[in-house]
């Protein structure tokens, strides 16, 4: 036991510098500067940083997060990407490569096989471009071309790897189907929605985020017990949606539904409330066994995303009038996609 936590101590630790570096290429993606040159400075007094200086959460906290010369605050992103990445690195080991004895309720560190191996290694790529591409977006809703294409063929990849350990060539069948599928979903809704609502209510980066969290799972799926075939995956790609509707309620929600109580606009909290009772009906509905047949389970199932992406559609729009400021729908996405990938059980 003291072997396996000494190992995931030491991959904490190359979390929190790959966390440092995800800082660096989300703030200069967002400033438009090379993420090489030039070395580490002060956003406000310009001045060059120490080695010292960039020690991840250590010199935050011995700078009392100030800067060491112009004394100005340092963001709070800086450690909270830091420690995120740390505990997905060692999270992530543990998931894929320290398997659970259900019999001891302990983790038993064995030999890593090739497959193991291979999933870690392509979730920690897939998860460095989801806090990327995430902190962008929520940052000044930027999303970088680059930064989705590279997801979409690091997916495109990890399915390809796996295809020629396992000699299945159906799973990159996988992974274009989910590409595919997050992909025109999202468009489709996109289109769909921004016609109903005359407004922009998702940007266009979103559909390409879609399709790389596609990619990425497609893959993935192909190594689990429970979900390698075609209609699991699609499954799997409508859940995606369904999380990524619910996940920006937390962080809208509280402050647009006390403005729609003061403007006393009845009909969209009703659409609110109804969207609750809804979600609450599928949810008993699903445990009672009424949508054990497959047309009834996804013919409510696309009525929940419909209403939910209309919901959020609403919200979105609703907080760009009132106060110029709407809400990036890809880190919803992306969120959605990570909660997947520590739920899916895996061979």
């Amino acid at each position: 036991m003291s072997t396996i936590m000494i190992i995931i101590g030491f991959i904490f630790i190359i979390g929190l510098v790959i966390g440092s570096f995800l800082n660096v290429v989300i703030l200069r993606t967002v400033s438009g500067e090379s993420i090489v040159f030039p070395g580490s400075k002060c956003p406000r007094c310009q001045n060059s940083l120490k080695w010292y200086h960039n020690i991840p959460l250590l010199s935050y906290i011995f700078l009392k997060g100030k800067c060491a010369y112009c004394k100005e605050h340092i963001s709070i992103q800086y450690p909270i990407v830091e420690f995120m990445t740390g505990c997905i690195f060692s999270g992530l080991f543990i998931k894929f490569c320290i398997p659970f004895d259900p019999l001891f309720g302990i983790y038993e560190f064995t030999a890593i096989s090739i497959s193991q191996f291979i999933c870690y290694v392509f979730s920690l790529i897939a998860s460095c471009l989801f806090i990327i591409i995430a902190g962008t977006d929520f940052i000044e809703m930027k999303v970088a071309d680059k930064h989705t294409y590279s997801l979409i063929c690091t997916g495109i990849l990890f399915g390809t790897v796996c295809a020629c350990i396992s000699r299945d060539w159906h799973v990159i069948l996988y992974s274009l189907e989910a590409l595919i599928l997050g992909f025109a979903i999202m468009e489709g809704i996109r289109r769909l929605t921004s016609f109903a609502l005359k407004v922009e209510t998702f940007g266009e980066g979103d559909a390409y985020i879609a399709g790389g969290i596609g990619a990425y799972l497609g893959a993935l799926l192909s190594n689990s017990t429970s979900f390698g075939n075609y209609l699991s995956i699609f499954y799997i790609m409508l859940g995606m949606f369904v999380l990524s509707t619910i996940i920006p309620a937390f962080y809208i929600l509280p402050i647009y539904i006390k403005r729609l109580f003061n403007q006393k606009n009845w009909y969209t909290l009703g659409g609110i409330f109804a969207f609750v009772i809804y979600t609450t009906g599928y949810w008993f509905a699903q445990n009672l066994g009424w949508l054990e047949n497959t047309s009834a389970l996804i013919i409510c199932t696309t009525v929940l995303i419909l209403l939910g992406l209309l919901l959020c559609s609403e919200l979105f729009r609703g907080i760009k009038e009132g106060e110029g400021n709407p809400m990036p729908f890809g880190p919803a996405l992306l969120i959605s996609a990570f909660i997947l990938m520590v739920l899916v059980p895996m061979s």
